[in-house]
C-alpha cells in the first residue's frame, strides 16, 4: 500500500532531489464531498448511493457529480501503445463522427465507474499516463514519472476514502521517452480529480481490456470443432486485485440465496500439490479467490438461476454508439452518414444480440453452471506482478451454443473492474549426431566440450511435449529406478520425473520422444547413433499430448514447475500461429524474471515459407525466452539438393514479433535432425544397422525437420553451457579443484552466451525457388547460427577467450563500465570482440506494443571510436539482447563495455554480459 502523505524520507528525498518538494495531503474535498456538504453534512457513503441512484435514473450522473479534469486518451495513442478491440469498434468511420462517438463512449464509461464506487463500493481500472517534460529537456524516466504519478494519485484522497480505497499500484503498459503509461484501478472520484496538462486519465472500457483479434477467432467454428477442444480465456486481473495471501470477501454485488445451488470447480495453483480442486456453493460466503469474481460474472450472466439486486443488467453495460442514454443527446448527428454510423455499431450490436439471445434468455445457464473451470495463478508482487484466471470451456457435453455462450462469457469477464485484460488462447501445435558435432566443432564427428567432459552431467532439462517412450534405449532406466510422478527421482538413470498432464506414453513415431532424445538421449549401452546435446544430462517430462498428437497444456505455472527445483532449463518445441505479446507469453516472461536462474527455450515456428514476415508465434514472441529458428545441416543427413548448414531452411517462422522485436533469437540445426523414434509396442526398440534417410524411420530412429528439432539442441547445449560455469571450467576452460567462480548462473547468463556464440549464414534456401539473401540481425536469422566453439573457452579446442559479468546491476539514470583487454595468449587466434549484454526484466501487458519495458543501453569503445549493438548506428531501444561486434581487434587492445540505463520503469534492472 502507498500513503498519501509524505512520511518515506527516502520518497521525499527522491522527489527534492528532481526539483518538486513531496507533496502533502491537502484533503481539499473531492467531488462527493462537495455534494455531501451542501445537501447532507452527515451524510454516510451508503446515503450518497441513494442519491446517485436518483441522479443514474435522471442520466445526469456525468454532469452532476463527475466531470473528470484530465484528458483522456485519443484512439490514436490508444492504436499506438495496445493492440485491442478498440480497433475494430472504431476504425469504420472517419472524422468528426469517431470524435464524438470516442468521446461519448468515455463519458458512459466514466458514469459506470462512479457507479461502480458509490453504489458497489469498488475501484475502476484507468490507463494513467505521465507526459511531462523538463523545462532542460532533461530525460525522465518511467521510473520518475511513475512515482510522478503516485504523487499526483495521493493527493486527491480525501477523508471519505477508507484503507481500502488507497491501496492502489500501478503496471507499466508504455514506457518511453516523454511517455509512460501504467494500468491503475482507483476510486472514480480520485481519478477524476488528477489534473494538469502532463497527465493522462483513461477508463478501460471492454474492448480496451480484449486482445486484438479476439472476437473473430471466438466467433469460428473451427475452436469447436475438435472434440477435444477446451477453449480457454486467459483473464489478467488488475495490479493488487486477488495477491496471493489476500483474504477476499464474497464482495458486494454478489448473488443473494436463491434456492438452487450451482457449482463451480476452481483449481488453485498455488495449493502445496499444485493441482488440488475445490468445488464451492456459489451462494456461500466463504470462498477464497476467484470465486467472489466468478460470483459476480454469473449474477450477470445466470439470471434466471442467480438472483442481482445491485448487479446491473449486461445489457446495460454495452454502450451502444448510436442511442441516447437517459436524458444525454445522441453523439451521431444530422448530417452522418448512415453506413459510417453502421459500420460504428456493428461491433455494439453484436454484444447486444448475443446479450439478449444467450443471457437474457437463460439459454447458457447450463454451461455455466457445469462446463467452466475456473483457474487462479496468484501473484505475489504487485508492483511487478498481476494475478492471473484461466477460465476453460469443458468439451463434455458441447452444444450448438458453445460459441454465443462463449462470447457472452468474455463480454461479462471484460465488463468486471478488477479485470484489465481478457484473451481468447491460441490453440498450440508442435512446430542427431551429426547436428551435436555441427553446433559443437563444424567439423565432422568433432565433439570437443564432450571430449573434454561438459556433456550436461549434474544438469536437468525440463521438455513439455506429447511424451516419451520410457522403454526406448536412449530413455530405458535399466536399474529398476522409475521416473518420480510428483516429484523428482534424481537416482534414474535419464528421466528423472513424468508428469502426466494428458496421458503417460508417446504415439507411433511421436513428437515429444524426438524431442527427448535431441536435448539429452543417450543409449543404456554403449554409445548411440543419435544422441542428444547433452547426453549425460537427465530429464524431467510434462506429458502434454493426446494419442493423436494433439496439445493440451495445463497451467502455465504448473507446466513450468516440471523438474523443479532440479532443472533450470525448459525446452518447449511447440507454440501458436499468434505473433501478438500474449498472456502466455508474459507468464513465460513472470516466471524468468521471478526465477532469475530459469531459462526458457521456445521453437519459433514452421510458418516462413515464402518468407512470410511476423510468424514466430506466441509464446516465442516473450522477450526473456530464447526464440530458435532452423538451419540446414550436412552432408547425408540433409535433403537431396539442399545448400547446407549455411543456410536457414525456408519454413523457419520470421519476425518481427508484433511490437516490433527481433526474432527468432538464435537458430540450429533443424533440418533432417535424426533422433529418438517412439514404437510403443516395442520394448526396447534401439538403433537400426543404419540411420533413416532424411524424413525417414527405421527401428527406434526417425527423421525430422521443424524449429522444434532445433529448439531441444539449444536446450541441451544450454546445459552445456550451465555445466561449464557450475563446474568450474569458467574462465581456465578445465577444471583446477577450486570454487567456482559463477556457481548458480542466471538464465540471462545462459543466454547472452548463446547468442554471443551466433555465426551469420549466407541466405534462406528456399529449393527451387532460389535463395532469399539475410543480413545480420535481420528477422530470418537475427543473430545468427549458434556454435558452441565461439561461445566458451576449452584450451587447445576452441580459439577465444571469455569473460562474464553475472548478476550485475545497474540504476535508473546511471552508467556502469567495465574495461576488458582482449589477449590472445594460449592460442586464442579470434580476430574479433564479441559483448553481448542480455537483461530478464518483468512480463508486460498482453498486447504491448512497445514490450521492453527497461532501456538498458550497449556500448564499446575503442580507441575513442564507439560502436553501437545490432548492427545500429545508435542505441537500440527495442530490443532485450545486445551485441557489439568489432573486426579485426588486435591483441593488447583495449575496449571499455558501457551499460546505461536509459529509462527504467524501476530503481535497478539487473543484467548479464559476456565478451
Amino acid at each position: 500500500p502507498l500513503h498519501s502523505e509524505c512520511d518515506g524520507r527516502e520518497r521525499e528525498q527522491r522527489s527534492r532531489a528532481r526539483g518538486r518538494p513531496c507533496r502533502e495531503q491537502t484533503q481539499r474535498p473531492s467531488v462527493i464531498t462537495r455534494v455531501y456538504s451542501t445537501t447532507m453534512p452527515t451524510v454516510r457513503r451508503s446515503a450518497a448511493a441513494l442519491l446517485l441512484l436518483l441522479l443514474l435514473s435522471a442520466g445526469r450522473v456525468a454532469d452532476a457529480l463527475l466531470t473528470p479534469k484530465a484528458r483522456g486518451l485519443t484512439l490514436e495513442e490508444i492504436f499506438s501503445m495496445i493492440q485491442s478491440e478498440v480497433e475494430f469498434d472504431f476504425d469504420t468511420t472517419e472524422g468528426a463522427l469517431v470524435s464524438r462517438l470516442w468521446d461519448a463512449s468515455n463519458e458512459f464509461e466514466w458514469e459506470k465507474a462512479l457507479g461502480d464506487e458509490l453504489l458497489l463500493d469498488r475501484k475502476y481500472p484507468y490507463l494513467l499516463c505521465n507526459t511531462f517534460r523538463k523545462a532542460s529537456g532533461r530525460r525522465i524516466s518511467g521510473y520518475e514519472r511513475s512515482d510522478m504519478l503516485r504523487e499526483e494519485i495521493e493527493s486527491h484522497f480525501g477523508e471519505e476514502h477508507g484503507e481500502s480505497d488507497r491501496r492502489y499500484y500501478l503496471r507499466t503498459l508504455y514506457n518511453e521517452e516523454d511517455y509512460y503509461c501504467a494500468y491503475g484501478q482507483l476510486p472514480a472520484t480520485v481519478a477524476s480529480e488528477m489534473e494538469g496538462d502532463q497527465y493522462i486519465v483513461q477508463p478501460v472500457t471492454a474492448s480496451l481490456k480484449m486482445m486484438k483479434g479476439s472476437v473473430d477467432r471466438m466467433q469460428k467454428a473451427e475452436i469447436f470443432a475438435d472434440p477435444a477442444a477446451e477453449p480457454t480465456l486467459d483473464v489478467l486481473l488488475c495490479p493488487g486485485v486477488a495477491m496471493k495471501g489476500d483474504v477476499m470477501p464474497a464482495g458486494d454485488g454478489a448473488s443473494e440465496e436463491s434456492g438452487e445451488t450451482t457449482t463451480i470447480t476452481i483449481e488453485d495453483v498455488d495449493s502445496p500439490e499444485g493441482t488440488a480442486e475445490t468445488s464451492f456453493i456459489l451462494e456461500t460466503d466463504e470462498e477464497e479467490i476467484p470465486d467472489w469474481m466468478v460470483r459476480d460474472i454469473l449474477s450477470e450472466l445466470m439470471p434466471t438461476t442467480v438472483a442481482s439486486k445491485l448487479a446491473s443488467a449486461m445489457e446495460e453495460t454495452v454502450f451502444l454508439l448510436s442511442e441516447a442514454y437517459g436524458n444525454r443527446t445522441s453523439p451521431v448527428a444530422a448530417g452522418d452518414d448512415p453506413e459510417d454510423v453502421a459500420a460504428a455499431n456493428s461491433r455494439s450490436k453484436l454484444w447486444k444480440g448475443l446479450v439478449s439471445d444467450y443471457q437474457k434468455s437463460g439459454m447458457c445457464d447450463a454451461v455455466y453452471s457445469s462446463r467452466l473451470s475456473w483457474s487462479v495463478v496468484r501473484a505475489s508482487d504487485p508492483d511487478n506482478d498481476s494475478s492471473v484466471v484461466h477460465v476453460r470451456f469443458n468439451a463434455t457435453g458441447a452444444s450448438e451454443y458453445d460459441a454465443g455462450c462463449l462470447m457472452t462469457l468474455s463480454l461479462a469477464i471484460a465488463n468486471h473492474p478488477d479485470v484489465c485484460t481478457v484473451e481468447l488462447r491460441e490453440r498450440f501445435k508442435t512446430a542427431n549426431h551429426i547436428a551435436r558435432w555441427l553446433t559443437q566443432s563444424e567439423v565432422q564427428d568433432s565433439t570437443p566440450f564432450l571430449d573434454a567432459g561438459i556433456d550436461g552431467s549434474g544438469q536437468v532439462v525440463a521438455i513439455s511435449d506429447t511424451g516419451v517412450d520410457l522403454d526406448h534405449c536412449y530413455f530405458r532406466d535399466g536399474g529398476g529406478n522409475a521416473p518420480g510422478r510428483g516429484s523428482v527421482n534424481l537416482a534414474a538413470r535419464k528421466v528423472v520425473q513424468y508428469v502426466p498432464f494428458v496421458n503417460d506414453d508417446d504415439y507411433k513415431y511421436g513428437h515429444g520422444t524426438h524431442v527427448a532424445g535431441t536435448a539429452a538421449g543417450k543409449r543404456l549401452d554403449g554409445t548411440g547413433m543419435a544422441e542428444g546435446a547433452a547426453p549425460a544430462a537427465k530429464i524431467a517430462f510434462a506429458d502434454v499430448g493426446d494419442s493423436a498428437g494433439n496439445l493440451r497444456l495445463p497451467l502455465d505455472r504448473q507446466l513450468l514447475q516440471t523438474g523443479r527445483p532440479h532443472a533450470q532449463v525448459h525446452s518447449a518445441s511447440w507454440g501458436s500461429d499468434f505473433n501478438f505479446y500474449t498472456t502466455q507469453a508474459r507468464n513465460f516472461d513472470q516466471h524468468m524474471f521471478e526465477n532469475d536462474e530459469f531459462l526458457i527455450v521456445v521453437a519459433a515456428g514452421n510458418s516462413g515459407h515464402g518468407d512470410a514476415p511476423n510468424t514466430v508465434g506466441s509464446p516465442a514472441t516473450a522477450k526473456n525466452v530464447i526464440a530458435v529458428g532452423a538451419h540446414h545441416s550436412t552432408g547425408g543427413s540433409n535433403p537431396r539438393g539442399s545448400l547446407g548448414p549455411s543456410y536457414i531452411a525456408d519454413f523457419s517462422s520470421r519476425g518481427p514479433t508484433s511490437d516490433g522485436r527481433t526474432k527468432p533469437d538464435i537458430l540450429a540445426t533443424g533440418m533432417a535432425v535424426v533422433s529418438a523414434g517412439a514404437l510403443p509396442d516395442v520394448f526396447g526398440e534401439c538403433d537400426p544397422s543404419r540411420p533413416p534417410s532424411p524424413g525417414g524411420k527405421s527401428d527406434g530412429l526417425l527423421s525430422l525437420q521443424g524449429t522444434s528439432m532445433a529448439a531441444p539442441l539449444v536446450s541441451g547445449t544450454a546445459l552445456l553451457v550451465r555445466q561449464y560455469f557450475v563446474d568450474g571450467y569458467y574462465p581456465t576452460g578445465a577444471r583446477d579443484g577450486t570454487a567456482p567462480l559463477v556457481s548458480n548462473p542466471t538464465g540471462a547468463l545462459i543466454k547472452a552466451v548463446i547468442m554471443n556464440s551466433g555465426q551469420w549464414l549466407t541466405g534462406v534456401d528456399n529449393g527451387a525457388a532460389g535463395v532469399t539473401p539475410v543480413a545480420p540481425y535481420d528477422n530470418a536469422q537475427n543473430f545468427g547460427r549458434l556454435s558452441l566453439q565461439d561461445a566458451l573457452y576449452l584450451p587447445g579446442r576452441t580459439n577465444m577467450q571469455i569473460t562474464a559479468f553475472d548478476r550485475r546491476a545497474v540504476e535508473d539514470g546511471t552508467s556502469v563500465s567495465e574495461t576488458v583487454v582482449v589477449d590472445k595468449s594460449d592460442g586464442c587466434a579470434y580476430d574479433k570482440l564479441v559483448v553481448t549484454l542480455v537483461w530478464t526484466e518483468p512480463g508486460s501487458q498482453p498486447g504491448c506494443t512497445r514490450c521492453v519495458l527497461n532501456d538498458l543501453d550497449l556500448t564499446v569503445t575503442i580507441d575513442g571510436k564507439t560502436y553501437y549493438p545490432n548492427g545500429r548506428d545508435g542505441p537500440d531501444d527495442v530490443n532485450n539482447a545486445e551485441r557489439v561486434v568489432v573486426k579485426g581487434v588486435p591483441d593488447g587492445t583495449e575496449a571499455v563495455i558501457t551499460v546505461e540505463a536509459s529509462n527504467l520503469i524501476q530503481r535497478y534492472q539487473q543484467y548479464s554480459l559476456v565478451a
